[in-house]
């Protein structure tokens, strides 16, 4: 072999062993950038922070509070004594309506009662001036003004009794009726059918549409 190709080989072999500019950053950028595998073992290694905490880390820093679960069971206490307050509320009014209404119905009786003893006043007062004139006039002997007195009296008390709803029941020659009459005594009456009224013992009243008093009677045999 001659030099002159033994100087070109070894030109050649200098070049190939010298690294180029090319092939050096080349290796250094090879080197700073990570291969896959790599990559994915650092994502691995450290995973990124979830949202509870960095909830926590804002709770912790105080710039920021968290909401917390309320708890069932003092949930359950609150609704109970929510229940229990109104229950004992409603009976209390439940008490006042009561006591309330049992008033009312003792002032309308005694209302009414007054509305009804109110007119009677006035017979009384007839009665009294009718004995009042009896004992003036006692040596007299003159009965008959004073039965006209107390006949009087006596048609004003019906008349009082009458605007009260109140009025006598028909009950002579009418058939027996346990729901209007009252027997206390059984007599045969010649010309009569058996079970009618012959004698009236005690009148009987009505108040409107009800019997106020039944009426005592005797009926035939």
């Amino acid at each position: 072999m001659t030099r002159s190709s033994r100087g070109k080989k070894s030109k050649r072999a200098n070049s190939d062993s010298q690294p180029g500019p090319e092939t050096g950053t080349g290796d250094a950028a090879a080197e700073q950038v990570p291969t896959g595998e790599s990559a994915d073992a650092g994502a691995e290694a450290s995973p990124a922070p979830s949202a509870d905490q960095d909830a926590a880390a804002q709770t912790d820093d105080g710039r920021q509070d968290v909401p917390q679960e309320a708890d069932p069971l003092e949930a359950m206490r609150a609704e109970r004594d929510a229940f229990q307050e109104k229950w004992l509320r409603a009976v209390a009014e439940m008490d006042n309506l009561r006591k309330r209404t049992r008033r009312e119905l003792v002032d309308s009786r005694r209302h009414a009662q007054a509305d009804i003893l109110r007119p009677i006043l006035g017979v009384m007062d007839n009665f009294e001036r009718a004995l009042q004139s009896l004992h003036e006039n006692r040596e007299n002997g003159d009965l008959e003004k004073f039965l006209e007195g107390v006949d009087m009296i006596f048609q004003n008390f019906q008349g009082v009794l009458r605007d009260l709803g109140v009025v006598p029941m028909e009950a002579m020659d009418q058939e027996f009726d346990p729901v209007f009459h009252e027997a206390v005594g059984q007599l045969p009456r010649e010309g009569v059918e058996p079970g009618k009224v012959i004698e009236i013992v005690q009148s009987g009243f009505m108040f409107q549409d009800q019997v106020l008093r039944p009426a005592r009677v005797i009926i035939s045999a």
